[in-house]
């Protein structure tokens, strides 16, 4: 009987490095199909997702593949595959969330852009009555009178969700709600509204605690910011602005750097966000991931005064 041909087995896997098995064929698995990937695709999320949902992702993906969360372990050939990937997340990020970028890859890719809403039907006279006769039959079955209620409920939070009246929103689903417990669209409908609802309490803080910075209030500014980087951690500002006043008003410093590695995970272009986590990594003696992110301020901005200074002083201390 003819034997079976072998798997191939990749080397990697079997490479002694500081990584679970399943964390290994993750990478792996990752690595090997980047190529295939298009910038939704790489992020998780389906063509035509929104910028927002592409900023939740690529937080999300950011935080198992920053290669800041591997620091200090053994990674051997899983270090340039793992900087592979964050920088292809981060490639798909930056194009996806900005519009002009984004309008440019979609030309180019029409095929990922999100459908067209159906054009709607011109008015029929003869529907309408149709409609009308239905609506009444439905009112004398109570099933289907529970149906038509739900669904009437369903499109009015919809609409709500959409035209941004959150308390709307919230007031119709959780009519949908108290009838039925177990509805999973109003479930979906609910977390989204929760996430908008919180993503506009979280500017609205985020406005409040730069202005009580700009009047010298570090401690109320302090907890303004905070609570916006908590209501919506997809904001990079939130974060970024948390970290830089935590850092003068006395923060717990592993709050301060978590807060301002989130922010360069969020926007990893933005020089300012790579200057404040090469500080707060400085002043816990990190020398190594600070001179890493003051290059990265210098490839953005070439001529950065300050990330010179601090990066020449790292080099040569003497």
């Amino acid at each position: 009987m003819p034997q079976a041909a072998a798997q191939p087995v990749d080397a990697g896997l079997a490479e002694e490095v500081e990584l679970e098995p399943a964390r290994k064929q993750e990478i792996l698995a990752l690595d090997r199909a980047l190529d295939q990937h298009d910038h939704f695709s790489v992020l998780g999320l389906a063509p035509g997702a929104s910028a927002a949902d592409v900023k939740a992702a690529y937080y999300e993906a950011s935080r198992r593949f920053h290669p800041d969360r591997f620091y200090g372990k053994n990674l051997g050939s899983f270090r340039a595959r793992i900087e592979r990937i964050f920088r292809r997340l981060s490639e798909a990020q930056a194009v996806l969330t900005q519009p002009d970028k984004r309008a440019a890859y979609l030309k180019a890719h029409p095929e990922l852009a999100a459908p067209a809403a159906p054009t709607p039907a011109p008015f029929d006279p003869a529907e309408a009555e149709r409609s009308a006769e239905r609506r009444a039959r439905l009112a004398r079955h109570p099933y289907l009178a529970r149906t038509q209620r739900l669904n009437e409920l369903l499109a009015r939070a919809r609409a709500a969700l959409e035209r941004g009246a959150y308390e709307q929103a919230f007031a119709e689903l959780n009519q949908v709600t108290a009838v039925d417990a177990q509805n999973a669209e109003a479930a979906l409908l609910l977390a989204e509204t929760r996430r908008r609802h919180e993503a506009l309490r979280a500017e609205r803080e985020l406005a409040r605690g730069k202005e009580l910075e700009r009047s010298g209030d570090l401690q109320g500014a302090l907890a303004a910011l905070r609570l916006a980087a908590t209501l919506d951690v997809g904001n990079a500002e939130a974060a970024f602005r948390a970290a830089s006043v935590g850092r003068s008003a006395g923060l717990d410093a592993k709050e301060v750097r978590v807060l301002a590695l989130r922010a360069v995970e969020l926007q990893p272009r933005r020089a300012a966000y790579h200057l404040l986590l090469a500080q707060v990594h400085l002043e816990s003696g990190a020398k190594k991931l600070a001179k890493k992110h003051l290059e990265e301020v210098l490839a953005l901005e070439p001529q950065h005064a300050e990330a010179k200074a601090q990066l020449k002083k790292l080099r040569w201390p003497f």
